[in-house]
């Protein structure tokens, strides 16, 4: 009968510990910034002179690299219609955007390619200028 006892008091230790475990997991994750994102620049209505425009974000809550951490993350953008791309980076230049009005949307995603949930997303419109000679 004694080795039921010492059996049952190492399963409901192993159940306390786990439990514990799980309590400061739950605690860590709920004391992690949440991921956030906000395009700096170009300004939400903003004009750009020239072809190139450089797209400056703030984020925070991630990191920003290819590496799979964990926190890691990389930011998803796209310009109009075009193909998205990847960045690791909070500063990203589209080259030879023509004059015009135009949309550029950014979206956080995880490093494994899943979105966050919810989605953390920013999108700004804005003009591009042709360059006067």
């Amino acid at each position: 009968m004694r080795y039921l006892s010492e059996r049952k008091a190492m399963l409901l230790g192993g159940i306390t510990a786990l439990g514990a475990v799980a309590a400061l997991v739950a605690l860590a994750l709920a004391q992690a910034p949440e991921p956030a994102l906000h395009i700096v620049s170009p300004a939400d209505g903003g004009a750009v002179s020239g072809g190139n425009v450089v797209v400056r974000m703030q984020v925070a809550g991630v990191e920003l690299t290819p590496r799979r951490t964990g926190n890691a993350a990389y930011v998803l953008l796209r310009l109009d219609e075009l193909p998205p791309v990847k960045g690791y980076s909070d500063t990203f230049t589209f080259q030879d955007v023509a004059a015009g009005s135009h949309l550029v949307r950014v979206e956080l995603r995880r490093a494994d390619g899943s979105a966050f949930n919810p989605p953390v997303r920013s999108q700004v419109r804005f003009t591009v200028q042709s360059e006067r000679s």
